[in-house]
């Protein structure tokens, strides 16, 4: 009777607790699991009860404690491990301890609900995918209606590289439990890997309005807004998003990375800085970002000293190759055999190649790998150098071994681009072209003696949102071969067929396109082409870069280029090049008139002299 007395009061405290844990009321009831161990310091219950609490509130090494303490009590019940683990997760803990506590649980209870969905989850860190897979299939089949199996099926799906299943997952978790903001914030970060803006803008529109003020909420707004080019809105909510959460050093970032495309350089360096405090010690997005907010500044010391932190940002993309050999770092290498290799695209080595005669003048022999395409373009220029396609295999790891050492081209920057004044010693150009053949396409346009040709394109090949907004269509650019009585060129690699015909049919007499030159494939038939005109007109494109390094006067459009443009008006690469920004708020197409006047304002003393001296006519 005595004992039974003693239970009662505990088990209905006990209860009174869980209703108030159910509720939302934490600290009630924490209260009620205290008095409980005030009475009886080894009850297993409400320790177990006590740490799941503490979790809730964000404290997980309390939680872990409390737990165990639990454990130690108790050792017989599933749902204290299952939460073990759970709390455990939140504090970092590697995923194999976790599972071994999972399967402890389910050891004692193999249908334990939690114990199988951090099993699950904890494979899934350990890239089990298949049995993890598994796990959430059954837990969906078992329990149609419990949203975070759905929530981390999403997240398995995520990082297995099939996120085009996830988002169906992710708004299933949203219709059984439309008050967890993370479901949200999972779907428009799969919406977000997969550009899938649209429906990311009302979903993201619609998560703005449950969960007001909510700092991820706004974070992934930002995230989305910044890929779309909408630089000034993501400005906006990136601030709200650190405003609210001060420490968090990935919304740093992304304030640092709106405000570089913006147009805001010095704040966007301040919110990057402020991001490096706060980031783990060699974060490498980090320092990719603020290299680029340095170079933007026109800082080009410590823009150069981190910007081989791309090569640990996945966001960049870039080809990150694998070498046995050393890499060199400036070393006496008179006697030495030098690989050079490209990691991005064709505009940044031909950017970058730009540097090739300094560097093959310290080199005992230079070999450049790049591809098919740019190696036979590089071997014109640079016949004293071995210029071939990259040896790799399907690591990147290099393949041959005939040099000694190696280097990218794009880090030549660090030896040979040091300050601004080295661009103005810098030879320009140091390209060529085959003269022949620019002579023979010259000769093709008629009334060339008398009027000036001006070469033209108006996109890239990729069609991204974040990137189209700075291109131009078809009609968009007619303008500019309305504007003046010219022959125009087309420069436009991967052009279709509709595009022509347009420019064929409104500018009959105008509109010139060479049928037999394969601007995308045949670098030195483009070159060629290219080198004929007086002036380019271009998007920022690779096309822009071919007039730069031949010094071919050039306007070319985008947006913010920070190892282009140096924090200069014009980008120092290329000294006869324009580089003019279109609106951030207002559709390329507006900014075609200002096209329009620099243009004039360039060729308003036009004579072709300077045009058959580069041809040697």
């Amino acid at each position: 009777m005595a004992t039974q007395t003693v239970q009662n009061p505990v088990r209905e405290k006990l209860l009174k607790g869980l209703a108030y844990q159910q509720s939302g009321e934490i600290e009630k009831a924490q209260r009620c699991y205290k008095q409980v161990l005030k009475k009886v310091p080894k009850n297993a219950d409400a320790l177990h009860l006590l740490g799941v609490t503490y979790r809730q509130q964000g404290f997980p090494k309390r939680a872990v404690d409390y737990i165990q303490r639990a454990i130690a009590s108790n050792p017989s019940q599933a749902p204290f491990y299952a939460n073990l683990a759970r709390a455990m997760m939140d504090i970092g803990t590697d995923p194999e301890s976790m599972l071994a506590v999972c399967n402890k649980a389910l050891s004692l209870n193999p249908k334990e609900r939690e114990a199988r969905n951090m099993k699950g989850i904890a494979l899934t860190t350990l890239s089990e995918y298949k049995e993890a897979e598994q796990i959430f299939q059954d837990l969906i089949v078992e329990f149609p209606d419990y949203p975070d199996a759905y929530q981390n099926f999403g997240i398995l799906l995520m990082e297995a590289g099939r996120a085009e299943h996830a988002v169906n997952f992710y708004t299933k978790a949203i219709m059984l439990n439309p008050g967890n903001v993370n479901n949200y914030i999972q779907r428009a970060r799969c919406r977000l890997k997969l550009k899938e803006f649209e429906p990311s803008q009302y979903e993201l529109t619609d998560a703005l309005e449950r969960f007001p003020g909510n700092s991820d909420v706004m974070h992934e707004a930002a995230r989305l807004l910044f890929s779309m080019n909408e630089t000034s809105k993501s400005v906006e909510y990136a601030r709200k998003a650190l405003d609210a959460d001060s420490g968090n050093y990935h919304k740093a970032i992304t304030l640092g990375v709106s405000l570089l495309m913006h147009g805001s350089q010095t704040e966007s360096l301040d919110a990057l800085q402020n991001a490096r405090k706060l980031a783990p010690d060699g974060h490498k997005t980090v320092e990719w970002n603020l290299s680029l907010a340095y170079l933007a500044n026109g800082d080009l010391k410590n823009g150069w000293s981190l910007h081989k932190a791309r090569f640990g940002d996945s966001a960049t993309q870039v080809t990150n190759r694998k070498f046995d050999l050393p890499e060199w770092r400036g070393e006496d290498i008179s006697d030495k055999t030098l690989l050079v290799w490209a990691d991005q695209g064709l505009g940044d080595a031909l950017k970058a190649g730009t540097m090739m005669p300094e560097l093959m003048t310290k080199a005992g022999k230079v070999i450049v790998e790049l591809s098919d395409k740019g190696a036979k373009f590089f071997q014109h220029s640079f016949p004293d150098a071995i210029c071939r396609p990259a040896m790799i295999d399907k690591e990147l790891n290099a393949t041959a071994s005939d040099f000694d050492l190696h280097t990218n081209i794009s880090d030549l920057v660090e030896f040979f681009r040091t300050d601004l004044a080295s661009f103005e010693r810098a030879p320009c150009p140091v390209y060529t072209f085959e003269k022949d053949r620019a002579r023979d396409y010259l000769k093709r346009l008629e009334g060339h003696v008398d009027k000036p040709v001006i070469g033209f394109s108006w996109r890239s090949r990729n069609l991204a949102v974040n990137r189209a907004r700075f291109y131009l269509s078809a009609p968009g650019i007619a303008p500019v071969l309305e504007s003046r009585d010219a022959i125009f060129v087309n420069l436009q690699y991967a052009a279709v067929e509709k595009e022509l015909n347009f420019f064929r049919a409104r500018f009959p007499e105008k509109f010139n396109h060479f049928e037999d030159v394969d601007l995308f494939d045949d670098l030195l038939g483009a070159a060629a082409l290219t080198a004929c005109c007086d002036f380019i007109v271009s998007a920022n494109t690779s096309v822009a870069d071919m007039a730069g390094i031949l010094n071919v006067p050039c306007i070319r459009f985008g947006q913010q280029e920070a190892a282009l443009l140096l924090g200069q008006k014009n980008p120092p690469w290329y000294p006869s090049m324009t580089y003019m920004h279109p609106y951030v708020d207002r559709p390329c197409s507006d900014f075609v008139p200002e096209i329009i006047a620099e243009l004039d304002r360039q060729m308003e003393n036009w004579t072709p002299d300077k045009r058959n001296e580069r041809l040697g006519l």
